[in-house]
């Protein structure tokens, strides 16, 4: 699958005409399949769908749509009037050179490496055939027989092979009265991407149960099936022809006569099977042919059979590739009635992958008889089908990129599980300064948090308690636990919790805590930190009121298309569907985008659409943080990564503008991010300082969209030691830059330093790295971060500590030997610069680094 909106309805009728001039139908493959590119628009998009064409990717705003065909059904196309470059003269040999030539994990590393073969070295190009997923399943089975049963099968192909499944549960083997959660994977053959990433899920589970939180609470509050095959037939046929991978059979094995073969198992579901030739094809040979009835193919029929005995609440069909979390409906441009379910979901599931997220039909194009058409339609099961994996990755990934993918979407499978059942999270914390109201946390004051815990389960959660617990000497809880008798589904519990800090905490003392919520017989804990003596917001904004609280629109604001608007978004590949604020709606966009349109359709065009804060009163501030969440795309279009974003400040209420920041135009490609400044570095902290925020098309074409949400001005640190730089850094898995804070003593005699950093991913290891020099080295050895010390850097590997389930690593500093060489001490005069290396694991393996401290020493 790949990227196109739907056909609008004003082309149905020219549409239908050119269809029914069409001659003859397209043959069935013979020999070699190539990729080429069709040029061309809407209407050649629906001409290739009536036709039953294997299209792969497609670009509407470029005019080029991607497919496999081989050289009978190119002269066939060509003969239509599509002419076709090739672009691939041998696409399956392709991805078996690519996966001959590829590393495989290393032994005894990660989920699965026990297994034989470990995960990730099945002997089909690193991707386990079908006899070895057999056998992988019945060595999970034996090694966790108190988690999951033995395989079982829901019914044979075909050819006669099964359709195997497992159940996972704290109690397989019983039928217990909890939430039912179904993962399937490979309807196409060519996808076995999909099969790996069920798998590394059954894994994540078996392995981490009693380990990780979320795992144990799944199996024990759970019933998960796993079906990683469901075209056995297709895979094995895929076996024969690649053995070493990268085969390109996508249907199953039926003889339809005429030498074609195969149906389309994700076309021949019940519900809404026929609807039109659009969403599926009567041509045998198409690769979308839906055959010669509903349920007509006997592994279809066993789904069939399976999703009508079950209760499942939710479920993902998995396929590879397209980078994208479809949803019903596919067979018509519809939104299911229990949109809003949906969208909540899938926007919490995708958080971290990033994937877009709408119905099939609007995001991607109509297609009948399709599961998650069944399974909502038939069933009511909330039902998404992941396209897993980008076009570089295409149908046979690298072999390595196996892993990657795989867990670049286990947390949006657990996420799915989660909400099959009662799911309470923590929605909005906020801490407010309950003492004089300066805005500053200080000793003998107290700290009122604000939370709001927000049920996103298709059930109720029954009794909830609440209890805030310090883990810091220098604070104490003043309330007790609260809570309530229950949160139904989809709303709100709204909690305050109060936090005293003792008199004679020291400015820049970090102040741990712990938020635990019990809910269905289990606890889970938030912990967290802020520091003493630094500031809550003066001013935040999420955009969800009824008025725009002083934010405008104002000059430079010449462009033609896309400017600034506040509401709900309709998202795009360059566009957020969703505001960034969790539980919330609205945020300001540049144009609001048309379900089923182009990506162009309403983007920046011809000039600079400007958005302006209202007046803000800083005077008696010394520092100031402005921080907000800013979706900025330049990516896209004839001529990508040409454009800015810039972010500007008044000190004189919009007389002058200084420039505050530009984001772009390289690294530009939409998604969430969150921005931190310092004001007082380029501003006065004056009674009339104004915010504005500017995106641009310059000419290059570019398609140009940005958002802005939960904007905030924070009083900076006033305590702690040193100067604050290279900050903010690259946000890390929990999508917040690691922060470093220094505390203690500048003074040599006393021997007082401590560092501590907060905002890390929890349950990773880090050191901690000083210099006397700086440096701006992104991604260093591969890390993602960005390493801001030069010259001869000292590490801490001595004092290599975990973040546990704080996020949070510390260390004391000893200052008589640095580890530069023999050791090194810090003299007074001396300045230094530190920083924190550290591990992170999502979406991927890598490494990032927090900002720097430089410390001044006397």
């Amino acid at each position: 699958m790949g990227l196109t909106p739907t056909l609008p309805g004003t082309t149905m009728l020219n549409t239908l005409c050119l269809i029914m001039s069409l001659q003859g139908s397209l043959p069935a493959p013979n020999g070699d399949a190539h990729l080429a590119r069709i040029d061309g628009n809407l209407r050649t998009l629906a001409q290739l769908q009536k036709l039953g064409v294997d299209l792969v990717e497609r670009d509407i705003p470029g005019g080029r749509f991607d497919l496999v065909a081989d050289d009978g059904q190119l002269r066939f196309l060509r003969a239509q009037g599509l002419d076709a470059t090739i672009l691939i003269e041998d696409i399956a040999g392709y991805y078996a050179q690519r996966l001959a030539t590829g590393s495989t994990p290393p032994q005894g590393t990660g989920l699965g490496s026990w297994l034989q073969p470990a995960f990730g070295q099945g002997s089909m190009g690193g991707y386990y055939t079908f006899a070895e997923v057999e056998s992988v399943l019945d060595q999970i089975g034996a090694a966790y027989p108190q988690y999951i049963t033995p395989k079982f099968s829901l019914g044979q192909s075909l050819e006669g092979r099964d359709l195997w499944a497992v159940k996972v549960s704290d109690q397989p083997g019983v039928d217990e009265n909890e939430p039912e959660v179904r993962f399937d994977a490979m309807h196409h053959a060519r996808e076995p991407e999909s099969m790996q990433t069920a798998l590394w899920y059954l894994l994540w589970l078996c392995e981490e149960c009693g380990t990780d939180p979320l795992a144990t609470y799944l199996v024990n509050r759970r019933e998960t099936w796993i079906l990683p095959v469901v075209n056995p037939d297709g895979y094995v046929y895929n076996q024969t022809i690649q053995p070493g991978g990268g085969g390109m059979w996508r249907k199953n094995r039926r003889d339809n006569g005429g030498g074609s073969m195969g149906v389309d198992l994700n076309r021949n579901y019940p519900y809404e099977w026929f609807f039109d030739d659009s969403g599926s094809s009567s041509n045998p040979n198409g690769e979308t042919y839906r055959g010669t009835a509903a349920a007509s193919e006997p592994e279809v029929a066993a789904m069939v059979a399976f999703m009508a005995s079950r209760d499942f609440k939710t479920a993902l069909s998995m396929h590879t590739y397209s980078n994208l979390w479809l949803a019903p409906w596919g067979y018509a441009p519809l939104y299911p009635a229990n949109w809003s379910a949906y969208d909540e979901i899938g926007s919490l599931a995708t958080e971290f992958n990033g994937y877009p997220h709408d119905p099939a039909s609007l995001l991607l194009y109509e297609a009948n008889g399709v599961t998650f058409d069944q399974d909502h339609g038939a069933h009511g099961t909330l039902a998404w089908t992941p396209e897993i994996g980008n076009s570089s990755d295409g149908f046979w990934p690298p072999v390595d990129r196996i892993i990657p993918l795989a867990e670049e979407n286990r947390l949006a499978l657990a996420r799915t599980a989660l909400a099959a059942g009662a799911w309470l999270r923590l929605g909005a914390h906020n801490l407010m300064d309950a003492g004089d109201g300066d805005g500053i946390f200080e000793g003998g004051e107290s700290v009122l948090f604000d939370l709001v815990l927000r049920n996103s389960g298709l059930a109720p959660t029954g009794p909830v308690t609440v209890t805030l617990t310090s883990l810091s000497p220098w604070a104490v809880v003043s309330t007790g636990p609260g809570g309530a008798a229950n949160v139904s589904s989809f709303s709100d519990l709204h909690q305050t919790q109060m936090l005293d800090l003792l008199a004679g905490v020291p400015a820049g003392t970090l102040i741990e805590y712990s938020l635990e919520f019990t809910w269905d017989s289990h606890s889970f804990s938030a912990p967290d930190a802020f520091v003493a003596g630094a500031g809550v917001p003066l001013a935040v904004f999420d955009f969800e009121g009824a008025s725009d609280e002083g934010w405008s629109l104002s000059a430079p604001n010449d462009a033609s298309t896309g400017a600034w608007e506040r509401g709900d978004p309709v998202g795009t590949a360059a566009q957020p569907e969703d505001n960034h604020t969790p539980g919330g709606t609205s945020c300001w966009f540049t144009g609001q985008g048309v379900v089923g349109g182009s990506l162009g359709s309403n983007d920046v065009d011809g000039g600079t659409t400007t958005l302006t804060s209202p007046n803000f009163n800083l005077s008696g501030q010394s520092a100031v943080q402005l921080n907000f969440w800013l979706w900025y795309s330049n990516s896209t279009g004839g001529s990508p990564g040409q454009d800015v974003f810039e972010i500007e400040g008044s000190d004189d209420g919009g007389a002058s503008w200084t420039n505050l920041a530009t984001v772009g135009p390289a690294g530009a490609n939409g998604g969430w991010n969150e921005y931190s400044l310092d004001l007082e570095t380029s501003l006065n902290m004056t009674a009339a300082v104004r915010l504005r925020f500017m995106a641009s098309d310059l000419g290059s074409g570019s398609i140009v969209e940005a958002a802005l949400d939960d904007v905030s001005l924070v009083p900076a640190d006033p305590g702690g030691l040193g100067q604050r730089s290279c900050s903010p850094a690259v946000p890390n898995s929990t999508g917040n830059p690691a922060s470093l804070h220094a505390t203690g003593s500048a003074s040599v005699s006393d021997q007082d330093l401590q560092l501590a950093t907060i905002n890390l991913p929890h349950q990773q290891f880090g050191y901690y790295l000083c210099s006397q020099a700086s440096a701006v080295v992104p991604n260093p050895g591969g890390s993602m971060g960005i390493l801001c010390l030069g010259g001869q850097i000292g590490r801490f590997t001595a004092q290599v500590a975990s973040t546990g389930n704080t996020g949070h690593l510390a260390i004391d500093v000893n200052m008589a030997q640095l580890p530069i060489g023999a050791g090194v001490a810090i003299q007074p005069g001396d300045s230094w610069i530190f920083q924190l290396w550290y591990r992170d694991v999502a979406p991927i393996s890598t490494s990032n680094f927090s900002d720097v401290i430089t410390i001044g020493f006397q």
